[in-house]
């Protein structure tokens, strides 16, 4: 089992260099291709948007092919999207590269959030935090090589290097042999595996996809009586949340570099290392989120940080200083890091039924979200100073906490034997 989490590990290293390609070159791309921010918006939300179809198709596919098959298709095909956009093709075709990747990064994802838990259930949360450390360190990485590489004019040399270590493992399944857990890869049709991952699990990474795969096992109460629970307007409100997570979330990790670029904070050499200065907090951050929501308890812990996101938005909008910009960075990646896994967490403790539809919903505002902030924040770069860009995620941050005190109540709907003789 140790192969299994391994595996795992090795390939949600590769979903975080997929997460962050755009952010880290779009400084690049756009004066090579003598486009705007618009674009950057359009090409991210494509990308998005294909990862999230890679997750609803991953259920079909399971039923005709071996996840093993998956992953090596997976694998060699974002190597040949990655070696298609470090050549630089027209634009059309670079559009085509970057939805192909998402597409495939999303089929990946789920097949290894499927497989570890199947393979790991008594101790699938340690072997999914190790996953999220792996793709945290891909986020962290690779904006900081590309920085670096922008300097000596090779940075496309970071995206050979991709589609090489997409070879290696591909080669790696092919060779390796996980003993017991061999029927996990097996198609649907032969083999028990669990459902597939919710379509939003993609947006927040290998968390997103775990709880998401998890939560799928789960059964679910009937739509009639979840509605007449007293609890039923919390799903409204935690919509609403992961909606405004995710255009908070998705808008720093893909236009960090663009703000520190545009204000002054940074050159197109420097501003990639933005997206790994957020990135290094977020997994610092991690570390800790669970103990502290646990000290302090999830309603406090949420008013506490999205509160704080307000603050430091505010300031981050205002600054124009390098180092304090930096700084700002990391506050904001500390603050960020646990939101996203406590919201969850205390959504599924205030509405324990339902869990799978639920879930599903949750994770497709929060994709939602992000990808209608990243073409919203392009038109706005283009058309106006970046300033309104920072303010407009202050005031997402403060709609968050308005949604919060307002309606995601602690009020937990009746057990489900008391609905049934109401």
């Amino acid at each position: 089992m140790k192969k299994l989490v391994w595996m795992g590990s090795l390939f949600y290293l590769l979903m975080g260099f997929i997460k962050v390609t755009v952010a880290s070159i779009i400084t690049v791309l756009l004066p090579l291709y003598d486009r705007v921010y618009t674009d950057a918006g359009a090409l991210i939300f494509i990308e998005f948007g294909a990862s999230i179809f890679g997750m609803l198709i991953q259920p079909w596919l399971a039923n005709r092919m071996s996840k093993k098959t998956m992953l090596h298709i997976g694998a060699w095909g974002v190597a040949a999207s990655y070696l298609l956009i470090a050549f630089l093709p027209p634009w059309p075709l670079l559009l085509v590269g970057f939805a192909l990747a998402g597409f495939l990064g999303g089929i990946i994802e789920s097949v290894i959030a499927a497989v570890i838990l199947e393979g790991l259930q008594s101790n699938a949360a340690i072997a999914m935090s190790r996953l999220e450390v792996a793709f945290g360190v891909g986020s962290l990485i690779l904006p900081l090589v590309i920085g670096m590489l922008i300097v000596s004019g090779f940075w496309n040399y970071a995206l050979f290097g991709i589609a090489a270590y997409c070879v290696f493992l591909s080669l790696f399944v092919r060779f390796v042999r996980f003993g017991d857990a061999e029927p996990l890869f097996k198609p649907a049709f032969k083999a028990e595996v669990p459902n597939a991952v919710p379509s939003g699990a993609a947006s927040s990474g290998p968390v997103g996809a775990v709880v998401a795969a998890a939560a799928t096992n789960h059964p679910s109460a009937s739509k009639k009586r979840i509605l007449r629970a007293p609890g039923a307007l919390m799903l409204p409100a935690f919509i609403l949340l992961f909606f405004f997570y995710g255009a908070t979330d998705i808008g720093l990790v893909n236009y960090l570099p663009s703000l520190m670029l545009e204000t002054g904070m940074a050159d197109a050499a420097t501003a990639p290392i933005s997206v790994t200065v957020f990135w290094a907090a977020m997994i610092a951050g991690r570390m800790f989120a669970g103990y502290e929501a646990e000290k302090l308890g999830y309603r406090k812990y949420l008013f506490i940080h999205w509160g704080g996101m307000i603050v430091l938005l505010s300031l981050f909008a205002i600054n124009r200083n390098a180092v304090i910009g930096y700084a700002l960075i990391v506050l904001l990646g500390l603050t960020l890091s646990g939101l996203y896994v406590v919201t969850l967490v205390y959504a599924k403790t205030l509405m324990p039924r339902n869990i799978a539809r639920n879930t599903s919903i949750l994770m497709a505002g929060c994709a939602v979200g992000g990808g209608l902030f990243s073409v919203t924040a392009g038109r706005m770069l283009d058309a106006l100073p970046p300033s309104y860009v920072q303010w407009m995620m202050a005031g997402i941050a403060l709609l968050s906490l308005l949604t919060y005190i307002v309606y995601a109540k602690e009020r937990q709907a009746k057990p489900a034997s008391e609905l049934a003789q109401a």
